[in-house]
Formats: C-alpha cells, sequence, structure tokens
C-alpha cells in the first residue's frame, strides 16, 4: 500500500508501506525487505515471518467466507493470516511460500524462513 497522499509519480520510499504493520519500507536495512503483491499491495519481512511461523508451524487459519488475500487477491481455501492490526489486510498460504522463496533467493538481504 501507499501513505494517503502519495504522488504516485514521484513515490518515495517512506511511501511504500506493508499492508499488514503500516510501516514504511527502508530498503537500507537488510533485515527487513519487503515483497510485492498485487495492486501495490505489500508485505514486510517481519509480517511475513509471523504470517509463516501462524500457518506452517501453528496451522492458523483465520479465513473468513468470501475473504481474498491481500497480496494476490484471490479468495482462496488455503489457511489464511489476518493481520491483528488491520482486519482488511490477510495473506494465504500460498503467497506466504511464494514470497518466502521470492526473499530468501534475493541477495540484497539477510531475510531466512523460520524454522520450526
Amino acid at each position: 500500500m501507499f501513505r494517503p497522499g502519495t504522488d504516485e509519480t514521484n513515490v518515495q520510499y517512506e511511501d511504500v508501506l506493508c499492508n499488514f504493520c503500516h510501516r514504511a519500507w527502508d530498503p537500507e536495512d537488510p533485515a527487513r525487505p519487503l515483497i510485492e503483491g498485487h495492486h501495490g499491495s505489500h508485505l514486510c519481512g517481519e509480517c511475513l515471518s509471523i504470517a509463516y511461523r501462524a500457518i506452517v508451524f501453528d496451522g492458523r487459519n483465520d479465513r473468513t467466507e468470501g475473504q481474498t488475500c491481500t497480496m494476490c487477491l484471490e479468495a482462496r481455501d488455503d489457511e489464511t493470516w489476518q493481520s491483528p492490526e488491520f482486519a482488511d489486510a490477510c495473506v494465504c498460504r500460498r503467497c506466504v511460500k511464494q514470497s518466502a522463496t521470492a526473499l530468501e533467493k534475493d541477495k540484497d538481504y539477510t531475510w531466512r524462513r523460520p524454522v520450526g
């Protein structure tokens, strides 16, 4: 997501926010990467770690009927993690796994998927 009032012709790093915690992206922090989904949705490494633990290790499923994933915009049947802070932000298991794989391959960041 983008900070409200962002000039879309001149987007700055601090205008790019995680949809799940609303913290701004800091490209200089290799421990806090950001991955982009559809239509300007973003998931930071911290929220990805929380979602990964909740879905993969704890078997948690916050999915509600008809809810769509913030990242892929699909209403999927797999497990979903919902942001505890922002009820409109949720991410499906498939997006969690794909995001984890993508961030681990990115040499600019030190993010690694949680281990059980």
